[in-house]
C-alpha cells in the first residue's frame, strides 16, 4: 500500500513536460525527446523527517526548490578584463546580469588561445585569464579553457611560431600544452585540447602526424583530473560524424585519453532536422564518451534559412524558435552533458547579430526561450506532506536543492544534491 501511495505522490510531483519544441517534431521523435528528458535529466530523492529518538514525523510539510543545475548550460566569454568593467561599466553590468541568470559554465572565447596568451615568443601573458577564472569561481561558474592546440593559420597560434623550424615548433607546442594546463590545474576543469583537427592541418606538417595524440597525452600528464575534449565542427552533415569517431579512435590507439567529443554546432544558416541531430549525437555517443555541443551561434539578421526540415528567414523570432528546438532535442540525449552558446551579446558576437541580447541590451526571443527552459521548464520546485514513516519522495531535475520542513510551527532547512544516477536520501531531525 505504501508503494502505491509513493507512486501516486511521485506522479503529482512531476510537472507536465512542456510540448513547445520551437519547431514541430515528428511524433516518434517527439516521443523520444519527451521520454529522454524524463529518463535522462531527472531523478528521485527522498526526505525523511524524524525526531531525535527516531520517531517519524507524519504530515510535516516539505518543500524542495532547485537552486542550480547539474547539467552544464554555457556560453563563451569575450576577451575582456573583468577588473576593468569592459567595454564600459554599463555594458559590463548588463553582461554580468544576463550571463549569470542563464549560465553555470563559461568558455574562454579567445583569451586562452595560444595566439592571445603568447603574442611575443617566450613572454606568456595569462593575467586576463587569471582574473576571468577568479570571477567565474566567485560566481559559481565552471570554466572550460579554449583551446590548447589549433592549427588554423589565421589566428590559431602565434605568428612567430610559423617562422620556426619544425623541431622548435614541436618543443614550443609541447611547452604550451604543459604550461597552460599546469597553471590552471584544479581551477579549469575542462579543456578543448585540440580544435578542428579534421579541417586545420598546420601542426601535422610542423609538429608531426601524431601531434593531436601527443597533445592529449601531455595535457593528461599536466592534470590527470582534467576533462579533455576533442573539438570539431560539421559533424551534423554528410557523414562527417563517422570520420570524427574514427579519428578519435585513432588518437586513442596512439595513447591519447579523450573524455569528451565536442561538436561546435554553429553552421549558419543551415538547420539540421531532428533526425540529423539525433543521428549525429547517436554516432558520437557510440564511442561511450560524453558529448558536448560547444559553440552554438545562429544569426538574427534576416538571412534565408537553409534546411529541408524547416523554411524561413533568420529573424529574431526564428532564432528563438531554433534555440528552443535545438536545446530541447539535445537535452533529451543521454550522452549530452553540456550545451554552450558562442555569443551572448550582439556587441561581442563573431557572427553578425549572432547574440541573444541586442547591442542595446534588450533580450531577444532566443534569450527568453532559454530563460524559460533553464529557469522554469527544466527546474523543479515541489512540495507535499510526509507519510506515516516520515518520508517525502519527489522527482526532479538533476541539481542542487534547498529543502525546507515545516512542522509544529517551526521551519528547518537543509541542502540536497540530486546527481545523475543517484537516489539521495536526506534525513532531517526535528525536536
Amino acid at each position: 500500500m505504501k508503494s502505491l501511495l509513493m507512486l501516486a505522490l511521485l506522479s503529482l510531483c512531476v510537472p507536465a513536460l512542456a510540448l513547445d519544441t520551437g519547431f514541430e517534431l515528428p511524433p516518434d521523435i517527439l516521443k523520444r525527446v519527451q521520454e529522454g528528458i524524463e529518463r535522462n535529466r531527472k531523478g528521485n530523492a527522498t526526505v525523511y523527517v524524524t525526531r531525535r529518538d527516531g520517531t517519524p514525523v507524519q504530515e510535516a510539510i516539505v518543500r524542495a526548490r532547485q537552486t542550480s543545475h547539474a547539467f552544464l548550460f554555457g556560453c563563451a566569454f569575450p576577451s575582456w578584463d573583468v577588473t576593468k568593467a569592459m567595454p564600459t561599466p554599463q555594458d559590463w553590468e548588463q553582461f554580468q546580469r544576463y550571463f549569470l541568470r542563464l549560465f553555470n559554465y563559461a568558455t574562454t572565447e579567445n583569451m586562452l588561445k595560444w595566439s592571445h596568451t603568447e603574442r611575443l615568443k617566450d613572454t606568456p601573458d595569462y593575467e586576463m585569464a587569471d582574473r576571468f577564472v577568479e570571477w567565474c569561481h566567485a560566481n559559481g561558474i565552471t570554466v572550460k579553457g579554449h583551446c590548447l592546440i589549433w592549427g588554423y593559420e589565421h589566428n590559431g597560434f602565434p605568428k612567430w611560431l610559423a617562422e620556426l623550424p619544425a623541431e622548435e615548433v614541436r618543443e614550443q607546442a609541447r611547452q604550451r600544452v604543459t604550461e597552460a594546463v599546469s597553471r590552471y590545474r584544479g581551477k579549469i576543469r575542462f579543456w578543448d585540447v585540440v580544435n578542428e583537427p579534421l579541417h586545420c592541418h598546420w601542426f601535422e606538417g610542423n609538429w608531426g602526424p601524431d601531434y593531436a595524440a601527443e597533445a592529449f597525452i601531455l595535457a593528461r600528464q599536466a592534470d590527470p583530473d582534467a576533462i579533455l575534449i576533442l573539438n570539431e565542427f560539421g559533424n551534423q552533415w554528410d557523414g562527417q560524424a563517422e570520420r570524427f569517431v574514427k579519428y578519435a579512435a585513432a588518437l586513442e590507439a596512439k595513447g591519447a585519453k579523450i573524455d569528451v567529443l565536442g561538436e561546435q554546432a554553429h553552421d549558419p544558416p543551415r538547420v539540421p532536422s531532428p533526425a540529423q541531430l539525433l543521428e549525429m549525437l547517436d554516432t558520437l555517443a557510440s564511442t561511450g564518451k560524453d558529448v558536448h555541443l560547444t559553440e552554438i551561434t545562429m544569426p538574427s539578421d534576416g538571412a534565408e534559412v537553409q534546411s529541408d526540415f524547416v523554411k524561413g528567414t533568420w529573424t529574431p523570432d526564428f532564432q528563438g524558435r531554433y534555440y528552443r528546438y535545438y536545446f530541447t532535442v539535445a537535452f533529451s540525449h543521454p550522452a549530452v552533458k553540456a550545451i554552450t552558446l558562442w555569443a551572448l551579446w550582439d556587441g561581442s558576437s563573431w557572427l553578425g547579430q549572432g547574440g541573444i541580447i541586442t547591442r542595446d541590451w534588450k533580450p531577444k526571443p532566443a534569450y527568453e526561450a532559454l530563460d524559460s527552459l533553464i529557469n522554469r521548464e527544466w527546474r523543479t520546485e515541489t512540495s507535499g506532506k510526509t507519510f506515516p514513516d516520515g518520508s517525502f519522495t519527489f522527482r526532479g531535475f538533476h541539481g542542487a536543492y534547498e529543502v525546507t520542513v515545516q512542522t509544529e510551527g517551526k521551519t528547518h532547512t537543509a541542502s540536497l544534491d540530486l546527481q545523475p544516477g543517484a537516489k539521495p536520501v536526506l534525513r532531517i531531525i526535528v525536536p
